[in-house]
């Protein structure tokens, strides 16, 4: 494995426990819960890290199954996702990230060392950013919606995402 995705594995391996423990005994009445009119529902935050994941590997060449119900772009980039936009069950969602998962945590070990060094494909930043900064950026994105997600289903009632 390249050196410099062993942290990046790591954190992207927590993170999938988490989001699978956020997503699990959601109450199916709450998942359109937000907090005010300026946040996300618990839903929608969801499907974004979902199609995040998608977005992760397809950058770096990685086939996966496609999400089937939205893009990174429709699920939002950096703005407040339609609230009018239907968003799939979070068991459907749940499905997906695992269909996405598996086989990208697989592959990631394998990325070729150029890729990685290649520049990035979006804007992030930092000072001519590669894919590897990109990756990781991406990862730490993910994170952060994850926590979010962590309150969400705190503030529903729910068990905190850390216990099994």
């Amino acid at each position: 494995m390249n050196e410099s995705l062993r942290n990046t594995l790591a954190i992207l391996g927590y993170n999938t426990w988490l989001f699978r423990n956020a997503l699990k005994d959601v109450d199916p009445e709450l998942v359109g819960y937000r907090v005010n009119e300026h946040t996300n529902t618990f839903d929608r935050l969801a499907g974004h890290v979902a199609v995040g994941r998608f977005g992760m590997a397809r950058m770096l060449h990685i086939d996966v199954p496609e999400p089937g119900w939205g893009s990174f772009q429709e699920l939002g980039i950096g703005k407040q996702f339609d609230p009018r936009r239907e968003v799939p069950p979070v068991e459907d969602i749940l499905k997906v990230f695992n269909r996405i998962s598996e086989p990208f945590l697989a592959a990631l070990p394998e990325v070729s060392p150029q890729l990685l060094n290649a520049p990035a494909s979006l804007p992030i930043p930092g000072d001519s950013p590669k894919m590897g900064d990109q990756l990781a950026f991406m990862t730490m994105h993910e994170t952060y919606h994850i926590g979010q997600l962590g309150l969400l289903k705190k503030s529903m009632g729910g068990n905190e995402i850390m216990s099994a």
